[in-house]
């Protein structure tokens, strides 16, 4: 099975679209697609996160600088790269994803909410 997330970025003007499969072994494989040129080390350099990659925040390849490179601290890149497979793990549930649609941000303005 595949888990897809996408990302409109208002602030940017950017989207994304994170894909997360799981493996026979166990391990999972990340596709990354986006119009962001900053996101293209990102895409190259993740291909392939464990179990242990989406528990442990702290130690987690989904955020060493050696893949994340000069991508923005504020991108959601990796965060919607978490929420895939997550998904794809059974530990975010598929049917509010269905029900609410793709992840947006951005200010209340944006967003059309009042303050």
């Amino acid at each position: 099975m595949t888990s897809e997330i996408d990302v409109d970025m208002p602030i940017c003007d950017r989207k994304i679209k994170v894909r997360v499969t799981s493996r026979d072994d166990g391990d999972m494989d990340v596709e990354i697609v986006s119009d962001c040129p900053a996101l293209k080390h990102y895409s190259e350099n993740l291909k392939r996160i464990t179990l242990d990659d989406i528990t442990n925040f702290e130690a987690s390849t989904i955020n060493k600088e050696v893949v994340r490179g000069n991508m923005s601290m504020i991108c959601t890149a990796p965060i919607a790269v978490y929420q895939a497979a997550w998904l794809e793990c059974g530990m975010l549930s598929s049917n509010i994803y269905k029900k609410m649609g793709p992840i947006k941000m951005g200010t209340p303005e944006i967003m059309g909410r009042d303050q």
